[in-house]
């Protein structure tokens, strides 16, 4: 057989068309079949090669798209500072790269070796892709924002943060973004802001200006995802006509021809259990408290918006000055004090770290942050309720801390002899730690001869655009993160128990990163420093401990 018939046969099974094996020469009959097979195959190779060249051209104005955005990011820390700069990449490294890049590829291509090698490169680089549950946590991370500042979907998917940034639109969402993150939220259950984006996702996606969306959404798509959310939300009518535009637009789509019989029959059955009679429209109910939140969730959350805040009488007695804390060098360059709280003791010291300082101790935690957890030592889990990641700086280790360390001695008038090693802490998308306090049910379990955490020092690295305040309910007070500055507040009373008024929270951030340090000094080795009172006050506002 010569090497084009050969080429010719491997072609026409590689198509699978199992032709009939004869002696085309002897009839001319069927060497015109041959023309009808090789039309065929040229029909099919067309169209492979147009298929193939159209995916070229997706790919290369996809990594057209990528290499601008790398181009206009600028200051990384400030792009990635915006939660949707941050939501995008994640979703660009999760999503659009498998279905605009990958699938294309190694779907058409037998690739397999350059995969392992993009596999190999990734692992020696001891880069790790982000995956579908760090493409949720982002969503998880709006949604808090979304609902902890009542911020509008609309406004939230153009870009606009906050009415005073109505003209810095640097960033905005997809109608294949808004898609995602509706569709995660109903997976969520959370159908009324899913609800909310999915719609938003259906204004977009006839008006989105960028022809660098991928994937491609389609209205069929966001009906599919749309319908039985209002379906849960107790709109049957509306999710029943969604569902059937789906079917105009697919007359044989599956699933909505089974929805379609349940929400006939839904319908069916409200017409005939709801009496015929006239009722005047439903009035807006009045927004109130949720009966299930916790009196100190529901102030956190008022406090983080600036709803609650100190009044006049409380604050009246609150006073600034400058302190050298009876430290002879500080008579020299005294302390800057801003008292925040009178009792429980809460006071802000200004201009505590230089920027160099600050500088390098994120520097030194960069790399190093691991996922942040709540509970008891032993016992503890990364959950929601804290969204950071942290790690620890020993002062043993890092001989540079000593002059910080006797900072905060200067400042506080405790030892650092029984306290524990510095926490650095970053907060990402929607960074956040709710309602919680400081010191420990069980000292001894966990810290030993130290006994409890006495007092906290919370260092702000840097500033924080929008968000990130630390809050505490039930003192009415935010303080905002000022780069540099200490923080300090007492966690026990002068006897030593547990003071339930100091719990706190840290706000989500809205914008920017939030880097944080804290020092807690315990009870031991402090009993010349800060003698503990005489008089008992294990009774005193014991109402809050589970509020």
């Amino acid at each position: 057989m010569s090497s084009a018939r050969a080429v010719l046969w491997v072609l026409v099974v590689g198509v699978g068309l199992g032709l009939v094996c004869g002696d085309y020469y002897s009839a001319i009959s069927e060497v015109e079949r041959l023309l009808d097979v090789e039309a065929f195959l040229v029909e099919r190779l067309e169209d492979y090669l147009e298929k193939a060249q159209q995916n070229q051209e997706n790919i290369e104005r996809f990594l057209l798209h990528v290499e601008q955005l790398q181009s206009q990011r600028g200051d990384i820390e400030a792009f990635f500072g915006n939660p949707l700069n941050a939501f995008t990449t994640i979703r660009r490294l999760v999503h659009d790269w498998k279905h605009s890049v990958f699938e294309p590829v190694f779907g058409t291509s037998n690739l397999e070796s350059y995969k392992q090698s993009v596999s190999a490169g990734l692992e020696k680089a001891e880069i790790q892709e982000p995956t579908k549950e760090d493409l949720l946590g982002a969503v998880r991370g709006l949604w808090r924002l979304q609902e902890m500042y009542k911020l509008p979907t609309k406004q939230l998917a153009a870009g606009v943060l906050s009415p005073a940034e109505r003209h810095q639109m640097n960033a905005s969402l997809s109608a294949s973004d808004c898609y995602e993150i509706g569709r995660h939220l109903c997976q969520m259950e959370e159908y009324s802001y899913g609800s909310e984006w999915l719609l938003e996702a259906s204004s977009r996606l006839n008006r989105d200006p960028s022809p660098f969306v991928f994937p491609k959404i389609t209205k069929v798509q966001i009906l599919e995802q749309l319908s039985p959310a209002f379906n849960h939300l107790g709109n049957k009518k509306l999710a029943h006509k969604l569902n059937s535009e789906i079917l105009v637009a697919e007359p044989g789509h599956e699933e909505a021809l089974k929805n379609k019989i349940v929400y006939e029959a839904l319908l069916a059955r409200e017409r005939s259990n709801s009496p015929r009679v006239t009722v005047d429209p439903p009035q807006e109910p009045a927004l109130e408290p949720d009966p299930e939140l916790k009196v100190s969730q529901e102030l956190y959350q008022r406090v983080c918006r600036g709803e609650l805040r100190q009044s006049p009488r409380e604050q009246r007695d609150l006073r600034c000055w400058l302190s050298h804390q009876d430290v002879p060098y500080q008579r020299l360059s005294p302390f800057k004090v801003e008292q925040l709280n009178v009792d429980p003791y809460v006071a802000y010291f200004h201009d505590v770290l230089s920027d160099m300082e600050s500088a390098l101790i994120i520097e030194h935690g960069k790399g190093q942050v691991k996922r942040s957890e709540i509970g008891q030592s032993g016992n503890s889990t990364a959950s929601d309720i804290r969204t950071s990641q942290n790690t620890w700086l020993w002062y043993e280790n890092n001989p540079w801390l000593a002059d910080i360390r006797e900072r905060l001695e200067h400042i506080t008038g405790l030892t650092t002899a029984s306290a524990e090693p510095l926490q650095l802490v970053n907060y990402g998308i929607g960074g956040q730690y709710e309602p919680h306090f400081d010191f420990m049910d069980e000292p001894e379990k966990n810290f030993g001869w130290k006994g409890n955490r006495l007092l906290t020092a919370l260092f702000y690295l840097n500033d924080v655009p929008l968000g990130g305040a630390t809050a505490f309910p039930f003192l009415h007070l935010a303080v905002p993160p000022v780069k540099g500055s200490l923080l300090v507040w007492y966690n026990l009373h002068r006897s030593l128990h547990k003071d339930f008024r100091t719990k706190h929270a840290g706000c989500p951030v809205l914008k920017g990163s939030k880097w944080i340090c804290n020092e807690w000094f315990h009870e031991a080795a402090q009993e010349f420093r800060r003698p503990c009172g005489l008089t008992s006050d294990a009774e005193k506002f014991l109402e809050l401990e589970n509020m």
